[in-house]
């Protein structure tokens, strides 16, 4: 007698998207998404034997099979919810919801200077050639990111953002990605997807931020690709606030043309588990790029960024931050790569990964990489892990600070400095908000000023 054979996680992923896949109208949508299920199906889900995933158990996600979210309307009262992820509240605002763009909730001004395009699955109409170059970007990443491959086979809806040339936009466009309540205490999987192309000469400043209920389980598989051509300029700020019991897994891909100008900022502070994926490809020569983060972990959170910063043409400069507040029994990863090929001469890239850790049972596993094959270059790359500084401790406690004073405003002092960053003084202010608010919640004792840049 045969003995049956369970399917696995990803056989039950895969049946999902066949169940699924007589939704889509479009054949290049339908041409994209096989494409993805394919790289899909040769990753599979990772385990910690992929040395790529080492120190990032996805174990508990996987006993948590979820369910695909489906579109439904705006409630009462979210209309309303949705101002608490503002940084400004006059700024324009695009909503997805359980990973479906919302009409009721977004907010775009008439005359907002770019085009908002949202497809769904059963719509036969395309996005342009532009657009389809973002979503390429995406598609390569996909290569080796399991999550972002699984995003673009099972998205039913996704949302594409056009700055024309020479566009200069200047409030900040919001994205709120925001997974709801279910019904039960189960909650679902999304798949948001947002496509942005900036034109030549264009600038933009874009804040996504994602979101949800701390009260049940549910999942976050995101895309986010970006094409940046000749001359232009995007500041982007990346929001991770999840819910705690949810499993977060982000990607972004980015390529910039020549003389473009990519900064970057994220900051995560919720989920169970969740991870963020970056792949920079730096395609013009004379361009720049800057990608900062901060994480903060806490009680036995796991938080992950990967980053790939790809030199390929001369005189390119790049510089990245990371930062990490890790306490209780959470772990924190870092993995940061620079690759520069033979054809960048004249790059200067700069990597640091620095981690205050505030607890003997936290874990810390950082791994800066440098890959070089240009002569001519200035490349360093560095990371540390320790607690405070004793003797900056000692000069506090003398001038009559108490020690848990002088210990929280420390670790605030080591979180302010990366979120100077920021361009925006209002962007700015509205992430130190939140984090002395995360601090407050899961690592510090006392009551926190405000942070003064």
């Amino acid at each position: 007698m045969k003995e049956s054979t369970l399917p696995t996680i990803e056989d039950q992923y895969i049946a999902s998207y066949q169940q699924r896949k007589s939704s889509t109208a479009s054949t290049w949508l339908l041409a994209m998404k096989e494409s993805a299920l394919g790289q899909f199906k040769a990753l599979g889900l990772p385990t910690i034997s992929n040395e790529e995933w080492r120190f990032t158990n996805i174990a508990p996600f996987k006993k948590n099979l979820i369910l695909p979210a489906v579109q439904t309307p705006a409630r009462s009262g979210e209309p309303n919810q949705i101002r608490q992820y503002l940084a400004a509240a006059d700024a324009p605002v695009i909503v997805l919801l359980d990973g479906f763009y919302s009409e009721e909730l977004s907010s775009i001004p008439a005359q907002a200077g770019f085009t908002l395009q949202h497809y769904s699955a059963a719509s036969k109409v395309e996005p342009s050639d532009a657009m389809k170059a973002a979503m390429q970007e995406v598609q390569s990443a996909a290569g080796k990111q399991p999550f972002a491959a699984l995003n673009l086979a099972m998205m039913e809806n996704f949302v594409t953002l056009e700055i024309p040339a020479g566009a200069q936009i200047q409030s900040p466009v919001h994205i709120v990605h925001l997974s709801r309540h279910a019904s039960g205490t189960q909650g679902r999987m999304s798949y948001p997807a947002l496509f942005v192309h900036a034109g030549a000469g264009s600038s933009v400043t874009l804040v996504e931020v994602f979101s949800g209920s701390n009260e049940n389980i549910y999942g976050v598989t995101s895309t986010t690709g970006v094409v940046i051509r000749e001359g232009a300029t995007v500041d982007h700020v990346r929001i991770q606030r999840e819910g705690g019991k949810a499993f977060h897994f982000g990607s972004l891909a980015v390529r910039q043309e020549r003389k473009s100008r990519y900064t970057a900022f994220s900051l995560a502070l919720g989920g169970a588990i969740a991870r963020t994926d970056v792949v920079i490809k730096i395609d013009g020569d004379e361009c720049e790029t800057m990608l900062d983060g901060l994480y903060v972990t806490a009680k036995e959170q796991l938080i992950d960024h990967h980053t790939f910063i790809e030199h390929l043409r001369p005189n390119c400069s790049s510089r990245e931050i990371f930062k990490g507040i890790v306490a209780g029994k959470s772990r924190a990863v870092f993995n940061g790569k620079i690759y520069v090929h033979r054809e960048a001469q004249g790059t200067d890239s700069k990597q640091t990964n620095k981690n205050l850790l505030l607890s003997d049972e936290a874990t810390v596993d950082t791994k800066p990489q440098l890959e070089i094959f240009a002569d001519d270059v200035k490349c360093t790359h560095g990371a540390t892990v320790g607690g405070l500084d004793a003797a900056a401790l000692f000069y506090l406690e003398s001038r009559a600070i108490g020690e848990d004073a002088a210990r929280d405003l420390l670790t605030l002092g080591f979180a302010s400095e990366v979120t100077s960053f920021i361009h925006n003084e209002t962007i700015r202010r509205f992430v130190d908000t939140l984090i002395i608010a995360q601090l407050q919640a899961t690592v510090t004792h006392t009551a926190l000023p405000e942070i003064v840049h």
